[in-house]
């Protein structure tokens, strides 16, 4: 049986889970020790370009989350674009910034692991 997942409620879901912050996917991590099996996560941002900058960034940052948590790399698949690191708008050439005050979320993540769409 096939279950269709509305891209906006999986969207609604990831949001959740990065406003939730560090804790709750550390603890998700953690949780899989105490488990038998493998533990996946498939991060996905299926908008491009510029002004939508905020997707990508998001996307990298819960990546890097992941892998502090013990996450290992061929278990994290992420699904997104790969255009807004060299973007011409973009004032920090090969840089990605997640807030502010963070540091660059686009080193750290393997192209092998991103699937443009």
């Amino acid at each position: 049986m096939f279950v269709k997942i509305n891209v906006a409620s999986f969207v609604v879901a990831l949001f959740v889970v990065l406003v939730e912050g560090s804790n709750v996917i550390e603890s998700i991590v953690e949780d899989h020790e105490q488990k038998i099996g493998t533990q996946w996560a498939v991060l996905v941002a299926g908008s491009s370009d510029w002004y939508n900058y905020r997707h990508q960034a998001d996307i990298r940052h819960a990546y890097q989350l992941l892998k502090k948590g013990g996450l290992k790399d061929e278990h994290i698949i992420v699904f997104m674009y790969d255009d807004i690191a060299y973007h011409s708008e973009n004032p920090r050439r090969g840089v990605i910034i997640n807030n502010p005050h963070d540091q660059d979320v686009y080193k750290g993540v393997p192209k092998v692991h991103i699937y443009a769409f």
